[in-house]
């Protein structure tokens, strides 16, 4: 079992059920991303950028360093809490899972560069 699958396993329901919603949506939508384990959580790496995710007892946080998205994100999120480059999301905002996977599908869009 990889690093990111034992993490997972390793955490109560509500974690569990917020990352394996993440982490599933990150390895279908983006399969060439580079999936790794660092800093403690799962982490998608590309173009010297990264969406990662953690969990703690209240809430999951969701880390990038695209910090003009997490800026965006704090209008799309008006209940969350926000760090550089993180927002935190209390388990019972589920709405917020819809919201982040649109934000990451823009943060690696924008932070990709195109081959023709």
């Amino acid at each position: 079992m990889n690093k990111v699958n034992e993490y997972i396993e390793q955490k109560d329901e509500v974690q569990k059920e917020w990352l394996l919603a993440l982490i599933t949506f990150m390895r279908d939508q983006f399969p060439q991303l580079e999936e790794t384990f660092s800093f403690q959580m799962p982490m998608f790496k590309f173009n010297g950028k990264y969406i990662a995710f953690s969990v703690a007892k209240e809430h999951f946080t969701f880390h990038t360093l695209d910090f003009e998205m997490i800026e965006e994100l704090k209008t799309l999120l008006p209940k969350a809490k926000f760090g550089k480059g993180c927002a935190k999301i209390k388990y019972q905002d589920t709405e917020a899972i819809p919201v982040l996977f649109n934000m990451s599908i823009k943060i690696v869009e924008r932070n990709t560069v195109k081959k023709d």
